[in-house]
């Protein structure tokens, strides 16, 4: 008896959750549709008007390179883990 509580219990809270989320705006829903996740990158800082993220195979080693320069020679080199106090996970 008490797994079927569980069970009616976990049912009304998934169904409740699926009409809790937002719909798209019509607005964005062209650019929305078009996203590719592979294409994202985690950026994780900003500095000096760049986006730094952290690589742990770059040019110069592992550290903080502006997103996408990793493999730019002599470019987007921003310091080794501990650079600006920002440790990456």
């Amino acid at each position: 008896m008490r797994k079927l509580f569980l069970a009616a219990g976990a049912t009304i809270a998934f169904a409740s959750a699926a009409f809790a989320i937002p719909a798209i705006n019509p607005a964005i829903r062209p650019a929305a549709s078009e996203l590719n996740a592979a294409q994202i990158e985690q950026v994780q800082f900003r500095f000096g008007g760049h986006r730094h993220c952290w690589y742990a195979r770059g040019w110069n080693g592992p550290g903080w390179y502006w997103c996408g320069y990793s493999h730019k020679r002599n470019s987007g080199w921003g310091g080794p883990e501990g650079w600006n106090n920002w440790r990456h996970r």
